[in-house]
């Protein structure tokens, strides 16, 4: 009877241990975090709102810190220059970074009073949040005043409104 006991105990033990060696050792879930429709707002030295991130989906990668976002939407709103609302179907943020890098469909456009909004679409863009100094070195389109300006790579300096095309720069305007 003794014998028989521990034999069903060691085979209890191997079969609790067969799964984790079965998957390669199953991972423990470590710090992290996952919040659904998430807002991070940016303010400046007196408290105002500079800008806000709203994503659908945001996860920390318990790993490495990275952060992953869906569905983004950033609003930057200075009190002093044009403001810039972009979009795009995901981002990330690397850990020990401020850079959000946008990709997917990235569509920046201006909020003008008057006249017509620039919009600019790529498919990668990082930005900084705290400078708002926004890079990518991919294919660009921006449209604006009735024009369309095809170009490589760009850097937009988001509290200037300046726009510095990098290469292949080719437009059409219509007058």
């Amino acid at each position: 009877m003794l014998t028989a006991g521990a034999l069903a105990s060691g085979l209890l033990l191997w079969r609790l241990q067969a799964p984790e060696e079965k998957n390669g050792g199953m991972r423990r879930l470590g710090a992290g975090y996952y919040v659904k429709d998430a807002e991070l707002v940016g303010t400046g030295a007196s408290g105002e709102v500079l800008y806000r991130i709203r994503t659908r989906e945001l996860h920390q990668d318990s790993d490495n810190g990275a952060v992953a976002l869906t569905d983004v939407a950033l609003q930057y709103v200075p009190s002093a220059a044009v403001p810039w609302d972009l979009t795009a179907a995901a981002g990330s943020m690397p850990p020990d970074s401020d850079i959000l890098q946008l990709s997917g469909e990235v569509v920046a456009v201006t909020r003008k009073d008057s006249g017509e909004p620039a919009i600019i679409r790529t498919d990668y863009l990082e930005i900084d949040p705290q400078t708002f100094v926004a890079f990518t070195d991919r294919p660009v389109a921006i449209e604006m005043s009735g024009g369309r300006i095809l170009a490589t790579g760009m850097r937009v300096f988001l509290k200037e409104d300046r726009l510095q095309l990098i290469a292949d720069v080719t437009g059409t305007f219509t007058p």
